[in-house]
């Protein structure tokens, strides 16, 4: 009795080390990936499309979709190819980068019509397998004229560079696309197209080139397209004939905005702009800058500092007017006291965009001299100056790069008291 007893118990010890053996080797073949592409080819076969997306690898082009949306597009491609079943024909193992595994697998898929065989590959990422989604995924390149609207299926597109509209990481199908175009210049156009041997979509209208020159430093819209005007002017490619808003404008808001309806031919496709005006805040920002140049151009004289005047100037004008400075008010001179008076006498915007400003400065100074005998005093001076200023926008403000002098009358009291013009 206890030898069968002890056969008994050596039987059930090793039944369950058996069955503890099993149970591991289950768990370790569920970790391989012929265990996942096994589950995987079973639940397309059973048509479990829920099962077989949950076992997907989901990339950075996959993240953009749900699984529903998923799971919709493999039952859709399956059953319009009346799918019949998948069967593993043989393998092979690649090591990838950065300790990544992949596993390829060929595959016979069996339809009511044909079979096809390809290669479904499986990644191990995080010590879990899976599948590689085994279609082709691309983005779609649509080339429209400027300002079209663009529609793939229901949506619309709005990432795009230029004239190209960027559909991305498509599935494969068939999609309609639309364009339509500003103005209503032409009808929509229509096509269809099939992802993945199609990619591209070349609306096949004859478009022109056009320039628009104007003020620099400008925004300039046509047909809702935006491009920032640095160098003077600007162009705008694939222009269908026809008529469009032009706008132009100031991000800060110192010139008047222009609007004007052009109409583009292979005739007329040069437009030059020369009628800009300056806003009313540009208007204040400008007599403010002006204003607050007089002010440190006074104290500047009463310092004997040409300096001051520096944040007035842009870097390339301000060497020569720092010399101007010099020249009329610290050469040879001690000026003790001094009372300025501005008027503006004109201001104007070049085609260009510089502002030229017409300044009268009526300068009273007292300055220090030295007679014949050595002797100090102090002379009374009236300096009455014509400039003419050009100014250009440096953001919201403007700065001076050039000025020139355009008349100059020095006067100084006798010691009568009567002024006498040199």
């Amino acid at each position: 009795m206890k030898m069968k007893k002890k056969i008994l118990i050596g039987v059930a010890a090793l039944t369950c080390l058996l069955m503890i053996i099993a149970s591991y080797l289950f768990v370790l073949y569920k970790g391989q990936a012929r265990y996942v592409l096994n589950t995987y080819l079973k639940a397309l076969n059973n048509r479990d499309y829920e099962t077989a997306i949950s076992l997907m690898h989901k990339d950075d082009k996959l993240k953009g979709y749900t699984d529903q949306v998923l799971i919709d597009f493999m039952q859709k491609y399956f059953e319009e190819k009346d799918f019949v079943k998948a069967q593993v024909n043989k393998e092979r193992v690649e090591e990838g980068q950065d300790e990544t595994t992949r596993s390829f697998y060929e595959v016979k898929y069996t339809f009511q019509k044909q079979k096809v065989t390809s290669t479904l590959g499986l990644i191990k990422v995080e010590d879990r397998w899976q599948v590689i989604f085994p279609f082709r995924i691309e983005d779609v390149h649509i080339y429209a004229p400027l300002g079209a609207n663009v529609w793939f299926e229901q949506a619309m597109i709005t990432e795009k560079e230029k004239n190209t509209y960027t559909v991305p990481n498509v599935l494969p199908g068939k999609y309609k696309v639309r364009i339509s175009f500003p103005n209503e210049i032409r009808e929509d156009y229509m096509t269809t197209i099939s992802v993945p041997t199609q990619t591209e979509i070349v609306v096949p209208y004859e478009t022109v080139e056009i320039s628009v020159e104007c003020m620099s430093g400008t925004v300039v819209e046509l047909a809702g397209e935006k491009i920032v005007n640095s160098d003077g002017v600007v162009s705008f490619e694939h222009v269908l004939e026809g008529a469009y808003p032009l706008k132009i404008y100031d991000t800060y808001g110192n010139i008047e905005t222009y609007q004007k309806q052009i109409v583009v031919t292979k005739e007329k496709s040069r437009f030059n702009v020369e009628d800009l005006k300056l806003s009313k805040l540009g208007n204040e920002r400008l007599k403010k800058g002006i204003d607050d140049f007089y002010t440190t151009y006074l104290e500047g004289i009463k310092k004997h500092d040409s300096s001051l005047i520096k944040a007035y100037a842009t870097k390339d004008a301000y060497p020569q007017l720092a010399e101007d400075f010099r020249v009329w008010f610290i050469k040879d001179k001690d000026v003790q006291s001094a009372r300025l008076e501005v008027e503006i006498e004109a201001i104007n915007m070049t085609k260009t965009g510089t502002v030229e400003v017409k300044t009268l400065e009526i300068l009273n100074m007292v300055n220090k001299e030295i007679d014949e005998e050595g002797k100090s005093y102090e002379r009374e001076y009236r300096v009455v100056l014509k400039w003419i200023m050009k100014l250009i926008q440096e953001g919201e403000s403007y700065k001076i790069d050039d000025r020139m002098i355009q008349e100059s009358l020095v006067s100084y009291k006798d010691k009568t008291g009567k002024w006498i013009a040199y």
